[in-house]
């Protein structure tokens, strides 16, 4: 049967049929044009739900008498003593209206303490029945006081995705124009972030009434009249969170506010920043921690996909020299490495400008500059590079001299990077540069990386090698000499 014939028989209305869906209470079947359809089965099973939930019976108790969980007597009896202790509370609470309305008082001359105390007084014997030992006092309706949410995970993970997804829009936005992410200052960007937080965290609660981390959650907030918060309240209510919840920041103050506010959540106490607001939740489901991963997930894909991007060299496949030059120079820049050189369009290196107060780490460490490694010597074959070569050789040092193999990873990030089968992801490509890291320089060797061999031919004596790349001399031989060949050559297999 259709959905409407469903709910002409049953009088059940159609979206509460829907919600016991929702809830697995009812599986109907699917015609061939994806139109639910109803059996008679599914009938007597609504009209089951129908009954026990007019009695009370709660949507957790009918999954369980569902799956044999359950026993039906056992959830009457839980209901039977349930409404026996409303039947005594209504009537303690009929007798003292009773006693109450025969005095004739006033509400300015009323004197609250008498009645309340026999609101509160021990059960008389035999009242409520025999499942009930103390009739309970009617506490004061839950519509008294704002709806607030008291999940300490809950509210935490929202926040987080909030702060992750913004953190992913920012790092985005800055690979997109060419920016190293990495290279900004963390102080700004901390703060910048936290003051660009708070204002769109306003703006959404005031637009749509909850955030991206409270929607997938099944949050939302609003004011006591039900409306969404102004622009002006939201603003408000992130800036007490900051002072109240995290101590904005303060070392030692902000671990004495994160624990207070998990204890007020245990205590089920509505947080101060909350004061004037309902903050609202749908009952917990297993969809909610499933979307909320599937969004880190998604988010963090698109941001690692453009990060990878902004990493790729600006010419790609067969290069000129020029080319080459102008991909070595992007990437210093982008990735900060180039100690004040550049490339020119011959593949010549070319000094920038710099303080004449300052002091390079060559200068630091008084080690000799490589001036014939200075110089590289492309391989070209129809005008595009095969491959790049740097050679050198240093006799007689007196002073502690390292080869400048360091340069060959720029080479195969400016050279390589950008050709037909280069992988596309950061990841790997970082793993292609740790490898080359990881290198014992000092001895010869030839290496496959995706679309390059790399080979290294070191010659040397009277010098010995140490583990961060630096040769000393020996005294006791004052002649020593030094040799390298690092090729960078382009596979094509």
């Amino acid at each position: 049967m259709t959905s409407k014939e469903m709910e002409i028989r049953s009088g059940v209305p159609r979206a509460n049929i829907r919600y016991y869906e929702a809830e697995g209470l009812l599986s109907p079947a699917r015609s061939g044009n994806g139109y639910r359809d109803y059996s008679e089965e599914d009938l007597r099973t609504l009209e089951k739900i129908k009954l026990l939930r007019r009695l009370g019976v709660t949507i957790e108790e009918l999954r369980a008498l569902r799956d044999g969980k359950a026993d039906l007597a056992a959830v009457l009896d839980r209901r039977l003593a349930e409404v026996g202790g409303q039947r005594a509370a209504l009537g303690r609470v009929e007798r003292v209206c009773g006693d109450l309305r025969q005095t004739g008082a006033t509400f300015a001359g009323l004197d609250p303490g008498k009645y309340l105390a026999d609101l509160d007084a021990p059960a008389l014997p035999g009242e409520g029945g025999p499942w009930w030992e103390k009739a309970s006092a009617p506490a004061l309706p839950e519509t008294d006081r704002l709806p607030t949410v008291c999940s300490a995970s809950r509210r935490l993970f929202a926040r987080m995705f909030d702060e992750f997804l913004l953190f992913q829009v920012l790092f985005v936005g800055m690979c997109l124009a060419r920016y190293n992410a990495d290279r900004a200052n963390e102080l700004a960007v901390g703060v910048g972030t936290t003051v660009l937080l708070g204002l769109l965290e306003a703006l959404s609660l005031h637009l749509f009434g909850t955030t991206p981390g409270k929607a997938l959650l099944g949050m939302r907030l609003t004011g006591p009249d039900g409306r969404k918060l102004s622009f002006g309240a939201g603003l408000l209510r992130y800036v007490r969170m900051l002072w109240h919840g995290l101590g904005v920041g303060i070392p030692i103050w902000t671990w004495f506010q994160m624990g207070r506010t998990v204890l007020r959540c245990w205590n089920g106490e509505p947080q101060p920043w909350d004061d004037g607001v309902a903050y609202i939740a749908k009952p917990f489901r297993g969809r909610y921690a499933a979307s909320l991963i599937l969004a880190v997930l998604l988010a963090l894909t698109v941001g690692e996909a453009v990060n990878s991007w902004s990493q790729l060299p600006p010419n790609r496949g067969d290069l000129t020299v020029a080319e080459f030059a102008e991909n070595y120079n992007r990437q210093a820049e982008y990735l900060g490495f180039g100690a004040g050189t550049y490339l020119d369009e011959t593949g010549r290196w070319q000094e920038e400008p710099r303080d004449p107060n300052t002091v390079t780490l060559g200068e630091l460490f008084e080690i000799e500059p490589w001036d014939e490694a200075r110089e590289l010597h492309f391989t070209l074959e129809d005008g595009h590079i095969t491959a790049i070569t740097l050679t050198g050789t240093i006799e007689n040092v007196e002073e502690g001299v390292d080869t400048p193999n360091g340069l060959v990873p720029r080479i195969v990030m400016s050279l390589a990077w950008g050709r037909e089968g280069a992988s596309f992801w950061s990841l790997s490509r970082q793993a292609q540069l740790t490898e080359l890291e990881r290198r014992d320089w000092s001895k010869d060797f030839v290496i496959h990386q995706p679309g390059v061999v790399i080979t290294s031919d070191i010659q040397q004596s009277g010098l010995s090698y140490h583990e961060n790349s630096f040769y000393d001399w020996h005294a006791e031989q004052p002649e020593n000499r030094l040799s390298f060949t690092y090729t960078v050559a382009l596979d094509n297999g």
